[in-house]
């Protein structure tokens, strides 16, 4: 049985939506128990998601969507999360602020090591002083969330190392991968009225009902929460299936998914944090044989390493130099073979440089560990 999640009228929940309909179909329950535990709740909205086209050409009746019909379906969308949330209870003007950040768009502003955004995050914490902060999940197949948790990370990171306190991560699964997920839940109980308010706040987003029996299903009479998963727990879900470090490189072995029949035309997006020399970002193109192949510094697009990759049957085994890296406080990879829109699997991090990395700071929720 999994534990309940309980919210008392100290609790300020800061509620990460990487589009708006986000926040009614992961968090519209939370938002009613919030407002009746007498708890305040914020919502910050990354992109407006603005680059949903075939709605907008459908609704609009309009083939060619120009950069100014784009940012007044953003415009929209906006005001479709604040009806939303006005359905939900929440008191006008509701706390919501909203990045304006591209949509489809999460993945590069992390990839190229985007400080303003990370700094965004940031400002939002210590003003809100959360003491739960909820994410989308790692493991979500859309790019935007699961980029997201990542930049997440690195930025309460960055805050613990200035002695800012952050609050506990609980995060929120939107687009489910395929493989079966074993994540540490606890969740929250509807009943039929919240469960029927739920679903009027995600009807509230009147340009994605095309597929409102798809959204409706959402309304569920659980809602369900998780504790982001350890670097060093398993990931049975996930292609990448292990990694470590030792004389000097990063070693990681993929798994390739079912469904794909070669890892050629696929790459490996890598996300490190170190304390000498900030963040890394790395992308490597995978080979359909063994090879060298270039490492890219994303940012930069430069090359100035190589990676060996070995490639027998459905399993690539990658050697990564990382000695100018170290100290590495964090790593996160992800195995990129798009199917058309969604991602194979999300983020996973990776175990670090333990004995020199930064000291992570625990809470507790019930019997579950959140860090």
């Amino acid at each position: 049985m999994n534990p309940t999640l309980q919210l008392h009228a100290s609790d300020r929940v800061l509620f990460f939506a990487p589009h708006p309909d986000d926040e009614s179909i992961g968090g519209g329950g939370l938002a009613q128990k919030a407002l009746v535990a007498g708890a305040q709740m914020r919502w910050v909205f990354l992109t407006n998601g603005d680059r949903n086209p075939w709605p907008q050409r459908i609704l609009e009746r309009r083939m060619l969507i120009k950069a100014k019909d784009q940012r007044r379906w953003g415009s929209r969308r906006q005001q479709e999360a604040l009806n939303a949330l006005a359905k939900l209870g929440v008191g006008q003007p509701a706390e919501a602020h909203f990045f304006n950040w591209p949509d489809q768009g999460v993945t590069d502003l992390l990839m190229t090591g985007n400080e303003e955004a990370i700094g965004l995050i940031e400002s939002q914490i210590v003003a809100w002083n959360p003491t739960y902060i909820i994410s989308p999940a790692a493991e979500d197949t859309h790019p935007d969330h699961s980029a997201f948790f990542v930049l997440l990370r690195i930025a309460i990171d960055r805050l613990v190392r200035r002695g800012v306190v952050a609050g506990s991560i609980l995060t929120y699964l939107v687009h489910r991968p395929k493989s079966p997920l074993f994540l540490a839940v606890c969740s929250l109980d509807l009943s039929p009225l919240e469960k029927a308010m739920k679903a009027e706040a995600i009807q509230a987003h009147e340009t994605q009902m095309l597929s409102r029996k798809r959204f409706l299903a959402y309304a569920k009479d659980q809602e369900a929460f998780s504790v982001p998963l350890r670097a060093e727990s398993k990931h049975p879900h996930h292609p990448i299936v292990s990694a470590d470090q030792g004389s000097g490189a990063l070693r990681l072995k993929i798994q390739l998914p079912k469904g794909l029949t070669r890892f050629g035309g696929a790459t490996v997006q890598i996300a490190l944090e170190t304390l000498l020399e900030g963040g890394l970002r790395w992308t490597l193109s995978l080979p359909s044989r063994s090879a060298k192949v270039p490492v890219v510094n994303s940012k930069t697009g430069e090359s100035r390493r190589s990676a060996a990759i070995r490639i027998v049957g459905r399993t690539a085994t990658i050697l990564i130099p990382i000695v100018t890296a170290q100290p590495i406080g964090r790593i996160f990879a992800k195995f990129d073979r798009r199917r058309v829109f969604f991602d194979v699997a999300g983020w996973r991090e990776l175990p670090a440089d333990i004995d020199r990395g930064p000291t992570v700071c625990r809470h507790q929720l019930g019997t579950l560990s959140v860090q």
